[in-house]
């Protein structure tokens, strides 16, 4: 994991700033696309391989790391013991969050397509970049890949087949869990296998029901927001958020019935706000989502700024308004993160 001390004269928060500032004495990199999800446990025992690359951090996939540049860009995906398995140069991000299907996303010059693991782009870099909570692409779920051509969804499979065509009429189209996907169209929602027939929704209580029936039972039950929430597969809605929990020395969070739902894994953990919590472990702060996942890794040091500091009626890794403060420059500017990771000013 990327480990630098926000009082050493370089600072490389990890986002989308790309200028470097040398009236302020730092360089401030980015980290592109490095949008890192680990679960809690694996992030506390990763070890780093031995390597001649510089900056190398954990994935959540433990058979894999990634190495980049001083400012962020990808340069390859090694593994345990520090041998390159793919040459990353070439490509302006990787999401390796989302490598599944032994296919990583990847993109080109503002194209997303995917590799495998032996350096081949399966799917070229011929794709939109997608927008909203669920990143700029999508992983491999039951051998079909969302994607976005010329602006409209549609499905394809790992070698590039068209699946599901692509059309503007399509509003969204859910990841495939167990051969099915529910796609959004026209207002209507209905669901297609893996080779993009229709077929009848699988929560229906009659699998006997029409596809126009289970869309019409859909828009009459629930909102379009509510239905957002449940295409995009959030955290159960038993709770309506987590709160700390001290452990034999170690930090956790429980629901609102004092269940544990985030193990006790940490040295010191901020609140619950706009779905993340910072957490340390070590020297390190990061940020997990209320399934338990580190979303954003543990880069940011604990010298940095003071857990129970103010700025602004704000504390330290607390998100308000999209924004955390995370750590101080030189010249006592403030900085800050978004929830993706990327570093932003606090003003």
């Amino acid at each position: 994991m990327f480990r630098r001390s926000l009082s050493k004269t370089q600072l490389f928060l990890m986002g989308e700033v790309s200028q470097v500032l040398p009236r302020y004495g730092l360089a401030i990199g980015v980290l592109l696309g490095a949008w890192f999800v680990m679960p809690t446990a694996q992030a506390a025992s990763c070890k780093i391989p031995k390597s001649y690359y510089k900056n190398v951090a954990c994935t959540a996939n433990s058979s894999y790391f990634l190495a980049t540049k001083d400012f962020g860009a990808p340069v390859a995906l090694i593994n345990s013991k520090g041998k390159v398995v793919v040459d990353l140069l070439r490509y302006q991000k990787v999401d390796v969050s989302k490598l599944s299907g032994g296919l990583l996303p990847v993109q080109r010059y503002s194209k997303v397509g995917y590799l495998n693991m032996q350096g081949q782009e399966t799917v070229p870099t011929m794709y939109d970049t997608l927008t909203g909570s669920q990143g700029w692409a999508r992983p491999v779920s039951n051998g079909r890949i969302v994607v976005k051509k010329d602006g409209n969804y549609g499905v394809i499979s790992p070698s590039n087949q068209t699946i599901v065509p692509f059309s503007s009429t399509i509003s969204d189209i859910d990841n495939y869990q167990n051969g099915v996907t529910r796609v959004r169209k026209n207002n209507a929602i209905s669901w297609l296998d893996t080779n993009g027939k229709t077929t009848n929704d699988p929560n229906s209580k009659n699998n006997d029901k029409t596809v126009a029936q289970s869309a019409a039972n859909d828009s009459a039950n629930a909102s379009d927001s509510s239905r957002q929430t449940a295409s995009r597969q959030t955290v159960p809605s038993r709770f309506t958020t987590l709160s700390p929990r001290q452990q034999d020395g170690k930090w956790g969070f429980v629901d609102d019935n004092n269940v544990t739902m985030i193990t006790y894994s940490f040295d010191e953990v901020s609140a619950f706000s706009e779905g993340l919590a910072g957490v340390r472990i070590g020297t390190d702060w990061g940020f997990v989502n209320l399934g338990g996942e580190l979303v954003i890794p543990f880069r940011f040091a604990n010298s940095g700024v003071s857990a129970d500091g103010d700025y602004q009626g704000k504390s330290a890794f607390v998100f308000t308004d999209g924004k955390a403060w995370i750590g101080n420059l030189q010249n006592g500017n403030k900085m800050c993160i978004d929830k993706e990771g990327a570093g932003v000013g606090c003003d």
